[in-house]
């Protein structure tokens, strides 16, 4: 078999590393695999994948970071040739530039998650994208929207490009929905009991600028006044939390928004929900919509640059976006909302109009078994063993 070799920051916590995760678990069956982890302090752990923690975090101080770096580098190059890697496949900018001046005799993929132009990149971190792509062999994103993205802003890249959606592991998410010990913690959330339930909303995200999350809490502040018993779940950790805190008690509806922290698995929340919504203002590709896709919830999701109407609406041109709430294929596209932080109790015509959206889908229980019907349909082009079949056939080109 060959020995394919994966290189990533870390395994927790992040989308990137999810993938990342779920790659290695279906590839081990057709190679010898082993992953390079740059801080994995967490002891994050990977049945029959050899995981070999370079243990070197960098600080903020310039000359740790280059020194970092360059030993990183070095390891690395020490790895390939000691275990005779094949080829080697990376995800995010720091371990791509790391795979590719690490070149030897093997074939190198890099994986880019995100919109580079909406990042604000220093100048060394566009060319430190541009330096992987240069390199590499394949260049894979996460998106079309990803992939346009990089075709406008870096060169070299027309014959290497490729688009791989996420996967998801349905029986995973099934397994781990009837986890015990997430029973255990679901027993402290009061709120999640049948016998209280309403309508359960649910997003999942870091609570940082690009998600819009305060655009959902105060849509939502109108949903109570409507349905006194409904309830918002947030998951997930960040610098808004304070200010998320504040508005809520500001808005009076902390009886009904539950601001929980990360969650490692957050497929039991889902599971006890209705609806998921998300109103980030870009994403590579939501891989939060296919976990809340195949819980089988309807999703209402903002339509932004990024994989959203690619999961949502994928016959649809990426160039044209929606001016109005609009029914798609699989699932409520809303229009992008406004990305000026506010945290006012001011309600805007677009929160209402969120509001809305919502309450009609929880009204419309014909229109809400649709969409949930249509999440089990789509959620299926995504699962393991079809994206599966995309990597193996990049590896073996």
């Amino acid at each position: 078999m060959k020995n394919i070799l994966l290189i990533i920051h870390k395994l927790s916590n992040g989308g990137a590393e999810r993938a990342i995760t779920n790659l290695a678990n279906v590839l081990k069956d057709d190679y010898n695999v082993t992953m390079v982890v740059f801080d994995n302090s967490k002891k994050e752990y990977i049945p029959n994948v050899k995981i070999i923690d370079l243990g070197t975090p960098a600080n903020s101080k310039a000359n740790r970071k280059i020194s970092v770096f360059f030993n990183r580098l070095k390891r690395v190059k020490k790895i390939k040739k000691e275990y005779n890697i094949d080829c080697s496949i990376s995800f995010l900018t720091g371990p791509n530039l790391i795979n590719c001046l690490s070149k030897k005799n093997d074939k190198v993929i890099i994986s880019i998650r995100n919109l580079q132009s909406k990042l604000n990149l220093n100048f060394f971190m566009k060319l430190a994208n541009q330096i992987s792509i240069n390199k590499s062999d394949k260049v894979v994103t996460v998106s079309k929207m990803v992939e346009k993205d990089i075709r406008e802003n870096y060169k070299n890249v027309d014959n290497k490009i490729i688009t791989i959606y996420n996967m998801i592991d349905n029986k995973l998410i099934s397994n781990l929905s009837q986890d015990i010990e997430i029973e255990k913690e679901l027993l402290k959330d009061s709120f999640m009991d049948d016998s209280t339930k309403s309508f359960n909303i649910i997003t999942i995200g870091r609570l940082i600028l690009q998600k819009g999350q305060w655009h959902l809490i105060k849509a939502f502040k109108v949903v109570v006044e409507k349905y006194e018993n409904a309830k918002l779940i947030i998951l997930g950790r960040g610098e808004l939390k304070g200010d998320f805190k504040k508005l809520i008690k500001e808005l009076n509806i902390e009886n009904n928004v539950f601001l929980l922290d990360y969650r490692i698995n957050p497929y039991k929340y889902l599971m006890n929900s209705d609806v998921f919504v998300l109103t980030s203002f870009y994403e590579g590709m939501p891989n939060v919509v296919l976990e809340a896709m195949a819980c089988g919830l309807p999703i209402i999701a903002t339509d932004i640059i990024g994989g959203t109407k690619e999961i949502l609406s994928p016959n649809s041109s990426l160039e044209n976006f929606v001016d109005k709430v609009t029914d798609a294929e699989y699932g409520i596209l809303f229009p992008n909302m406004n990305e000026k932080y506010d945290i006012s109790k001011n309600i805007t015509n677009e929160e209402i109009n969120l509001s809305k959206t919502i309450i009609d889908l929880f009204l419309n229980k014909e229109k809400l078994n649709y969409y949930e019907n249509k999440s089990k349909v789509r959620i299926k082009d995504f699962e393991n063993n079809i994206i599966k079949k995309q990597w193996i056939k990049i590896i073996e080109e």
